[in-house]
Order: structure tokens, then sequence, then C-alpha cells
């Protein structure tokens, strides 16, 4: 049967994902470490692909994310769904549309399938998606 493993934090360099690696290995919970190999390989690529991506089963998200942040690991993604919102004239991009807090940060996430386009085409396509997060409600969306 094939797992479904989430990416909970990304690190630049192969040896900083091991150390984390380890870390949730020894509180008991299986984890992946994706694109190390072309990372140790071709380490420029780092940024380009999003860096080393740690990975656990999707059933273990909640507890791997509170074991790292309790060992001081910190820009930790919370496992959120994202929202789309379709987007009226009177919609506020400066709200959060479920709260209506301020208190909302941008975050750009790699479109894999656009990249994928990319090299085959040769095209240039934006590759980043647009996804917006409130910090006081915890919702993440999108615009449509």
């Amino acid at each position: 049967m094939m797992e479904n493993w989430e990416t909970i934090i990304t690190f630049t360099y192969p040896q900083d994902a091991h150390i984390a690696q380890g870390f949730l290995e020894s509180e008991g919970v299986e984890s992946i470490l994706k694109d190390e190999l072309t990372v140790q390989v071709q380490n420029f690529y780092s940024n380009a692909i999003g860096g080393v991506k740690l990975q656990v089963k999707s059933e273990d998200i909640e507890n791997a994310t509170s074991i790292l942040k309790n060992g001081g690991y910190t820009g930790i993604e919370s496992w959120k769904p994202t929202e789309t919102v379709v987007v009226l004239e009177s919609t506020n991009k400066k709200q959060c549309p479920f709260c209506q807090s301020e208190n909302i940060g941008k975050s750009k996430k790699v479109d894999y399938l656009t990249i994928g386009v990319y090299l085959v085409l040769g095209a240039f396509f934006p590759i980043f998606r647009l996804n917006y997060s409130c910090f006081d409600c915890g919702k993440v969306w999108k615009f449509k």
C-alpha cells in the first residue's frame, strides 16, 4: 500500500535535515528525506528545488510537528488545507476572509507541475503559487 508523505520542514543543507530526521526517529516517528541526493550532487540547486524536504506520514504530522517545535526547530509548516476564496469587488485582500483579521501573511509555494512544463517546453511560466495565511485563526487560502 502506498503511504501519503507530507513535507513538514525544509532545509538548505542535507546534513541539517539528517539531524532533524534522527531527532524524529529517536522519538519513534518514521520520516524520509526528499531531494536529498539532488542537493548533495548539485548543492547550488538547493534553493531552486525548494531545499531538502523532511517528510512524515500524513497521520504523524501533528506529532512530528510538535516534537520538532519542542526541539527548537522554527519554520515548521503546520499542515493546513488551502481553501479557495472567490474575489469579489468588495473583497478586501488585506483582511482574512474568515475572521476579518489584518494579521495575515503571504507565502509562496513552488508549483512543481509548472516546473515540469517549463523543463519540457523551455517556456517561462511563474513557478510559484501565492497563498495567504491568517495568524489569528490559522486558515490558509488563495484568491481565485
